[in-house]
């Protein structure tokens, strides 16, 4: 940031990123000593958390305006105002004989109205403008809801009264999602960056190299696998897909994918990591608050539908290879599974010690987040010692620093998601945005849930995946459950979307940040994406009827549903692909679409034609030879 600068005020950004990279490890410590002992007070835990989060923020985020030499002075004022008027709410709305919503003073709402402007701003700077206009339009429509006709209209608010609310009460700019950003999300971030800073990104791409690297189409197996660890453990699908697909996506290329595809494999696998198990996206930690169960609950039941969509993504990538008559690498040109395990065990020693202390003993996410790390820094200053003789404690500094350089944006983002979530309840917009989509859907299940996913995607255009699941959840989600899906699912099948709405175009960042590694269009990369993940999007419909998917019920009825489902994954991918060791047929394709569909919903009838269909096309495509191009020398 200093050689940025003009010479003349070096000295001033110097000591602005040594302040930075102060209060980096001082956000670090405070949420590692929390997560040992014992969380504060829910206002004073927040607070702080914010705190931290915008005097990083400012100080580490350009404005993006041309302020020449005042940029560094407008940093330093949104900083300190950041700190002030958090340490402000912690000191001063923990009394509990003082009830300040109802008769806030002049200085709360001052403060509160400087917070709200502070949120919107570093937004606008982190995840874009989109957020912040969404948050904008919740916060006048408080106000305006008299003019407004039919279901949106509502008394209205003066303005002390919405921002008391907002600011004092922990249903607002402090409430459900900071607090989950203040514990939670906060150590899985510190966990995912000592992971990647010591090296457990080329720890799982040489080990998924180990194991499929000579099967067909292995380039994009490989990237599919290692995309799956590595945003598993990050929970975000656009740096992953510049971490991993740095080395993949130009490894598919060379191995006869075209860049277009190798892009779209690429994000389509980084954007599933934050479905997947034991570490989910942010959001995941959100709505185990929200629904107040334990998140290894949540875990639990995104495992069968994890694996669904991975699958998915393998049958593409294989039936892709198999049409282009693509190979495998050489094994003798691969790392071997013993050389790998060797070189890099103690990378899966936190994350066996995260499982034991989420699964067996049940304690909280952070604090078995935190017990992860310890584990993992002793066996890794053993492995230093072994492998080099010197052990270099820059690499802990930096892996703490930076946990906290990526969780500003995420606090900024569940803060400001706030607004929204203190608006909808304040106005009654969450009961009357239910019965509108009920009634749209015309009191049919099928219609809601196209309904919803829909909702989620749009929703999601420009907004991180914790602003859209929480947006949706609070939105949409109350009308699935007022319709008899269990809240859980509910919960699932908004967030599954939330997730996917980061592939969809027109703005599918995972999708451009792939295509400039591809040197290809952003745009065509995102709708390619979508269609390739497309055969996973039956799985949330599938797990709305039948819960075995989520590990709901007993073995058979869980064994029954994963088998129909991955069938109808298979039956899906095939259409999509038009392939099944020869080209298919325009009919045969029909046939595979309608079969694989069949099998969304549980039922003998449903799952007999849908099997039947499959299986003609099965016979008529094996009965024809093999149609391969000529193989991709390597």
């Amino acid at each position: 940031m200093a050689e940025e600068l003009p010479s003349a005020d070096r000295s001033s950004g110097r000591v602005t990123s040594v302040a930075a990279k102060a209060i980096a490890l001082a956000m670090a410590g405070f949420h590692l000593y929390t997560a040992f002992t014992v969380v504060f007070s829910p206002m004073i835990q927040r607070s702080v958390h914010l705190a931290f989060a915008l005097s990083l923020l400012f100080l580490i985020s350009p404005s993006g305006y041309a302020l020449g030499r005042w940029e560094l002075m407008s940093r330093w004022l949104a900083a300190i105002a950041g700190v002030f008027v958090t340490v402000y709410a912690a000191v001063e709305f923990t009394n509990p004989e003082i009830f300040r919503v109802i008769d806030p003073t002049v200085l709360d709402i001052v403060n509160g109205t400087i917070l709200l402007f502070l949120l919107l701003e570093a937004v606008r700077r982190t995840a874009g403008t989109s957020l912040a206009v969404v948050a904008l339009v919740f916060f006048v429509y408080a106000f305006v809801g008299p003019s407004l006709p039919g279901l949106l209209g509502h008394p209205g608010f003066d303005y002390s009264q919405v921002i008391s609310s907002l600011y004092i009460r922990l249903e607002g700019i402090f409430g459900t999602a900071t607090g989950a950003s203040a514990t939670y999300i906060y150590v899985f971030v510190l966990f995912g960056a000592f992971m990647m800073r010591m090296g457990g990104g080329d720890f799982f791409i040489n080990l998924a190299q180990a194991i499929i690297g000579t099967a067909r189409g292995s380039a994009a197996k490989v990237s599919i696998f290692a995309s799956a660890l590595f945003a598993t453990i990050t929970g975000t699908g656009p740096a992953n897909a510049a971490a991993v697909g740095v080395v993949t996506i130009p490894t598919m290329i060379r191995s006869g994918y075209k860049p277009r595809v190798a892009a779209a494999l690429e994000a389509a696998a980084s954007v599933g990591g934050q479905i997947t198990p034991p570490i989910m996206g942010a959001s995941a930690f959100i709505m185990a608050d929200l629904l107040a169960i334990p998140y290894f609950e949540i875990a639990k039941a995104a495992f069968i539908p994890a694996v669904l969509y991975f699958v998915s993504l393998f049958v593409t990538a294989d039936l892709e290879a198999a049409r282009q008559g693509l190979v495998g690498a050489k094994r003798e040109d691969l790392p071997t599974v013993g050389d790998t395990m060797r070189q890099g065990w103690h990378f899966l020693v936190p994350v066996a010690v995260l499982i034991y202390f989420l699964a067996v003993e049940q304690i909280s996410p952070a604090r078995a987040a935190a017990w992860a790390i310890a584990s993992f820094l002793p066996v890794w200053l053993l492995r230093e010692l072994v492998a080099r003789r010197r052990i270099d404690l820059g690499q802990v500094i930096e892996a703490l620093e930076e946990s906290s350089r990526s969780a500003v944006m995420i606090a900024a983002a569940c803060a400001i998601v706030g607004v929204v979530m203190n608006v909808t309840d304040l106005t009654g917009l969450g009961l009357k945005f239910t019965s509108l989509i009920i009634s749209y859907s015309g009191g049919t299940l099928i219609s809601l849930l196209l309904l919803t996913a829909l909702a989620a995607i749009l929703l999601g255009t420009g907004l991180p995946t914790t602003a859209t699941y929480l947006i949706v959840a609070i939105l949409v989600a109350p009308a699935l459950a007022k319709m008899g899906v269990p809240l859980l699912t509910a919960h699932l099948f908004v967030f599954y979307f939330g997730v996917i709405s980061d592939l969809t175009p027109p703005t599918a960042v995972s999708c451009y940040v792939a295509a400039g590694i591809a040197n290809d269009n952003g745009m065509r990369v995102s709708f390619l994406a979508t269609r390739m993940a497309l055969p996973a999007l039956i799985v949330p419909f599938m797990f709305v009827y039948s819960p075995a998917l989520l590990l709901q019920g007993d073995m058979l009825e869980i064994l029954i549903a994963g088998v129909t489902t991955m069938v109808g994954i298979l039956g899906v991918s095939f259409a999509l692909i038009g392939y099944w060791r020869s080209e298919l047929h325009l009919w045969e394709r029909a046939a595979a679409l309608v079969g694989g569909s069949l099998l969304i919903f549980p039922g003998l009838i449903t799952d007999g034609l849908g099997v039947l269909l499959l299986a003609i096309v099965a016979i008529t495509s094996w009965r024809r030879p093999g149609t391969v191009s000529a193989a991709t020398p390597r």
